[in-house]
C-alpha cells in the first residue's frame, strides 16, 4: 500500500483509495482553511491576507446591494452574463467537477507549483468519462501558508506512488 493517501486542498481534502480519488471540497471547508492557514498563521502577513479576504467579501456584498438599490440592472445582467460565459468557456475546455474519479479512468496527472503571490499550486487530473477525455482542476493551499509547500509535495508524492 502506498505511503501517502491524502493531502489538503484549497477547499478541503483529497483522499486516494485503492480504487478511486475522492475529492472532498466545500464552501465551509474553504472558510475553515482560510481561517486556519491565514488567521492562525505565524506572521502578520498571513493575518493581513485573511483580513483582505474578509474585506473583499464585505465590499463585494456592499457593492452588489448598492447596484440593486440603484437599479443598475444592465450592469448586474452584464456581470452575471460574464460569469456564465467564463463558466461555459471552462466547461468547453473540458473541465468538470466530479467528487470521485476511478483510478482506472485517470490518464495523466500534471502538477503546477504556481508563482508565489500570483497563482496557487494546482493539479490537473486528466481522465476518461465515458468516451470523452475531461479534466479536473484541484487547487492546493497557497504558498503563503505554512502548509502550502508541503501540501504540493505530498500531492505529487501521492500520485507518483500510484504511477502517475
Amino acid at each position: 500500500m502506498p505511503f501517502t493517501d491524502s493531502f489538503p486542498t484549497k477547499r478541503g481534502t483529497v483522499r486516494v483509495t485503492d480504487d478511486a480519488v475522492h475529492i472532498e471540497e466545500s464552501f465551509s471547508g474553504y472558510i475553515q482553511s482560510l481561517y486556519a492557514e491565514y488567521w492562525k498563521g505565524d506572521t502578520w502577513r498571513q493575518k493581513a491576507i485573511f483580513a483582505g479576504y474578509v474585506f473583499a467579501v464585505v465590499f463585494g456584498v456592499w457593492g452588489i446591494v448598492n447596484l440593486i438599490r440603484s437599479e443598475k440592472y444592465l450592469l448586474i445582467g452584464t456581470l452575471v452574463g460574464l460569469f456564465i460565459l467564463l463558466w461555459g468557456l471552462n466547461y468547453a475546455r473540458g473541465f468538470r467537477s466530479p467528487n470521485r474519479i476511478p483510478l482506472t479512468a485517470i490518464n495523466d496527472v500534471s502538477a503546477t507549483r504556481g508563482t508565489k503571490g500570483l497563482t496557487r499550486p494546482r493539479l490537473i487530473i486528466t481522465y476518461t468519462d465515458g468516451k470523452s477525455t475531461v479534466k479536473r482542476r484541484v487547487s492546493l493551499p497557497s504558498l503563503y501558508t505554512s502548509r502550502g509547500e508541503a501540501a504540493y509535495e505530498r500531492a505529487q508524492a501521492t500520485f507518483a506512488e500510484r504511477g502517475f
